[in-house]
C-alpha cells in the first residue's frame, strides 16, 4: 500500500520535472509568483555578478527572469525539462548532456524542489562543473509562512514540491565536494494573491531581512566546487640519508605475534 506523509500527500506521487513546468510557469506568472521572482532576481543577480569563468548553464522550472543576464560569463544557455521554454535546450537534468568538468557556474532554479531524483540531479550538476566552479542553487524553505501554507492549501503548483531544507541540501552538496557558503533567504511576509493584501505586509519582509530571519519563503546557496588534489613528494634518492622503509603488520593479530617471537 501505498504510504501518506504527514502532509497528506501520498508518497511516490512525485511528477517529472517535465510534467511539473507548465503549471510552475503558470503560477510564476501569478501576482505572488511575480513578487518572489523579483525578490529572488534582486538577491541572485549580486552573487551572480561576481562569479567568473567560460561557460554558465542556467537550468530551472520557468523562464520569466533571467538570473544570468548580469554575468559577465559570455558564454551563457539555458536548459529546460519541457518544452516551450525561451531560449532553453529541452534536457533530463537527470543525465546532462555535457562532458564532466565542464561549466563554470551552474544555475539551478527550483529544479531539486520538483524533481522525482532531487540527489541524482545536484549529482549532475556537481559533476559537470570545474574544480574551482560555483553552483547557484535556488529552492523553497518548508519551514516558512510561504512553505507552511501548503498543510492549508495543497492544491497549488508550488506546493507539491520535495519540501527541502536549506541545511539538507547543503549536506548533500559536501557529500558532492560542493562547499556551501552562506544561506540568503527572502520573501518573509504572507503568501497571499491579493496585490493589496501582499502590498500591506511590507512591513513584515523589511524585518525579516533587517534581523536575518531563518523563516524567509525561499533560500539562494552559492557553494564552490573543492576537489582534493595529489601532491607528488619528489625524494632525493642521491642524497646521503635513505628513507626509511617500515613494514606495516597487515593485522594487529600478526603484529603481536611477531613482538612474542622477538622475545
Amino acid at each position: 500500500m501505498e504510504q501518506k506523509s504527514i502532509l497528506g500527500r501520498r508518497r511516490g506521487e512525485q511528477p517529472s520535472l517535465a510534467q511539473s513546468c507548465p503549471a510552475l510557469a503558470s503560477w510564476f506568472a501569478s501576482r505572488l509568483g511575480e513578487e518572489i521572482l523579483s525578490q529572488q532576481l534582486a538577491l541572485a543577480q549580486p552573487l551572480v555578478e561576481r562569479l567568473f569563468g567560460y561557460h554558465l548553464m542556467q537550468a530551472g522550472v520557468t523562464s520569466a527572469v533571467d538570473f544570468a543576464s548580469c554575468s559577465r560569463i559570455n558564454h551563457r544557455f539555458r536548459f529546460s525539462a519541457c518544452r516551450g521554454q525561451k531560449g532553453a535546450a529541452q534536457v533530463e537534468f537527470e543525465q546532462l548532456p555535457l562532458p564532466s568538468e565542464s561549466i563554470d557556474v551552474a544555475l539551478l532554479h527550483h529544479l531539486l524542489d520538483f524533481s522525482p531524483q532531487p540527489h541524482q540531479v545536484l549529482r549532475e550538476a556537481a559533476r559537470v562543473l570545474i574544480p574551482g566552479g560555483h553552483m547557484v542553487l535556488i529552492g523553497f524553505n518548508p519551514f516558512s509562512l510561504l512553505g507552511l501554507s501548503r498543510l492549508l492549501f495543497s492544491g497549488s503548483a508550488h506546493q507539491r514540491g520535495n519540501q527541502l531544507r536549506a541545511a539538507r541540501v547543503a549536506d548533500w552538496m559536501n557529500l558532492l565536494d560542493l562547499q556551501a557558503g552562506n544561506v540568503e533567504r527572502g520573501f518573509f511576509r504572507l503568501p497571499l494573491q491579493q496585490g493589496e493584501l501582499l502590498a500591506k505586509t511590507a512591513w513584515m519582509e523589511r524585518l525579516g531581512t533587517r534581523w536575518h530571519l531563518p523563516w524567509g519563503g525561499f533560500y539562494i546557496i552559492v557553494a564552490r566546487k573543492e576537489v582534493a588534489r595529489m601532491r607528488t613528494i619528489k625524494i632525493d634518492w642521491r642524497g646521503e640519508r635513505k628513507p626509511a622503509i617500515n613494514v606495516v603488520p597487515s593485522s594487529s593479530r600478526i603484529a603481536a605475534r611477531r613482538r612474542h617471537q622477538k622475545h
